[in-house]
């Protein structure tokens, strides 16, 4: 009886350093069930360039310049308990703005495409085929506060 609640206790204990090792958040990883993927689309305007710099609790993916019309894209590992984000700062001629450009138990998507327009990230809606899914700028202060 002692041997068995032993294994049942290693087996246990095994399985747990394994998922926790899974919940990992890593940049750049291949296809797999915890994997996501952002796109960031310049959509301000002809002309007119996007700086995007992006992080979360683990990775700094550091400053990105995006012209109009073009990509910058991560990929990156949920963490299988839940809590991942990813913000992003964006300026371009005489504005900064943020947002949380992921949020897991926001964003169900797997690939999660975003169009930057001056008045707020929109993300692509799968159901209409539009990028119709519409929100504002984070506060300034809420910036300050949470990633100053």
């Amino acid at each position: 009886m002692m041997n068995q609640l032993r294994v049942l206790l290693v087996t246990f204990l095994l399985a747990a350093i394994g998922v926790a090792a899974l919940g990992d958040t890593h940049v750049g990883l291949s296809d797999g069930i915890l994997n996501r993927h952002v796109n960031i689309t310049n959509g301000l305007g002809p002309d007119v360039d996007l700086t995007v710099h992006c992080k979360s609790a683990d990775d700094d993916l550091g400053k990105q310049l995006i012209h109009y019309g073009s990509t910058y894209g991560f990929h990156f590992r949920v963490n299988i308990f839940g809590g991942t984000q990813f913000y992003c700062s964006f300026k371009w001629p005489g504005q900064f703005h943020w947002f949380d450009i992921f949020i897991q138990d926001r964003d169900h998507c797997k690939n999660c495409p975003w169009l930057i327009k001056a008045d707020g990230p929109r993300r692509f809606n799968s159901e209409t085929g539009n990028y119709d899914d519409v929100y504002k700028w984070n506060k300034p202060s809420e910036f300050v506060l949470t990633h100053g």
